[in-house]
Formats: structure tokens, C-alpha cells, sequence
């Protein structure tokens, strides 16, 4: 089965609230570009402009066995962090837990 990993639209239909829905928006597209920089990603997230793509839905099978890792192991450390306020472009999280997999992996 090819678990659902994120679902974009789902996350912003959360709540209509503008600074919720731009801090999504902001937290997604950090994500994507440090997946994508780190080839842990199989499918482009953005549009050719560099936009985000509004109909992104992650599958188990769009990202690396790395790339899954990070999202189960990581990515709900990462989301904490910034809903307590921290800053979603601080991708320090990602990183450490991204390089404490690696370690795993040799």
C-alpha cells in the first residue's frame, strides 16, 4: 500500500485563518526544497516558475527509503518546533535528523 505522506490542500483546508494557511504555505515549501536539495524526493514539488504545486500530494513511493525515514522519524520533531513559533526556514531539525539516518544507512 502506498501510504499518503502529506497532502498540501488537506493541510491548508485545516483552518481559513490567512497567517495559518501562509504558514503552511511558508513550512511546505521549506520542506520540499530541503527534500529536493538532499535528493529525497522522486517528483518535482514545484511548478517550472519555482512555485509551489497547489495539488502536491507525497506518497510513500515519491521519496526516498531516506526521504521516508526522515518523514516518520523527523518531520514531527521539525512541525513542533515551528508550532511553538520557532522559524520554518530554520531547517536545523531536518538536517540533524536527516544526518543521524545517514549514520544509520552506512
Amino acid at each position: 500500500m502506498d501510504m499518503l505522506r502529506y497532502d498540501y490542500q488537506t493541510m491548508l483546508k485545516r483552518s481559513k485563518n490567512s497567517a495559518y494557511r501562509a504558514e503552511i504555505t511558508e513550512m511546505t515549501e521549506v520542506l520540499m526544497h530541503f527534500l529536493k536539495e538532499n535528493k529525497l524526493i522522486k517528483i518535482d514539488p514545484f511548478n517550472e516558475d519555482g512555485s509551489l504545486k497547489s495539488n502536491l500530494i507525497l506518497h510513500r513511493s515519491d521519496l526516498s527509503d531516506t526521504g521516508n525515514a526522515l518523514f516518520l522519524k523527523t518531520l514531527p520533531k521539525w512541525s513542533e518546533y515551528i508550532d511553538r513559533g520557532g522559524d520554518a526556514k530554520n531547517t536545523k531539525i531536518l538536517s540533524t535528523g536527516l544526518n543521524k539516518i545517514m549514520s544509520k544507512h552506512e
